[in-house]
C-alpha cells in the first residue's frame, strides 16, 4: 500500500483546519440576549416593595393565627357589601 505524503497535502489539510476553527470562533462570539419590557420591569418593582410592606405581613399573620386557632369571625354582611360594590364598579 502506498500512502501519498506531499508537503501539498498537508499544507491543505492544515488550511481546511484552519478554515473550520474560525467558522467555530465566530460561532462562539454569538449569545444569546433577553430583553424585559417596561411593564415587567414596573411589576418586579412593585413587587419588591409588598415583600418589604410589613403593616400587610403583620395583618396577615395576626389573620393567619386567628385561623389557625379558630377565632376568626368573618362579618358576612360587610363582606358582601363589598363585593357589590366591586362588581357595581366593574360595569
Amino acid at each position: 500500500m502506498k500512502i501519498n505524503f506531499t508537503t501539498n497535502n498537508v499544507i491543505n489539510i492544515y488550511k481546511s483546519n484552519r478554515v473550520s476553527q474560525n467558522s467555530n470562533i465566530n460561532k462562539s462570539n454569538k449569545s444569546d440576549s433577553i430583553e424585559i419590557s417596561n411593564v415587567s420591569k414596573e411589576i418586579a418593582k412593585y413587587l419588591s416593595l409588598a415583600k418589604d410592606y410589613d403593616i400587610i405581613n403583620e395583618k396577615v399573620d395576626k389573620i393567619k393565627e386567628q385561623i389557625k386557632n379558630s377565632k376568626y369571625d368573618i362579618d358576612t354582611e360587610k363582606l358582601s357589601k363589598s363585593i357589590l360594590k366591586e362588581l357595581k364598579g366593574c360595569e
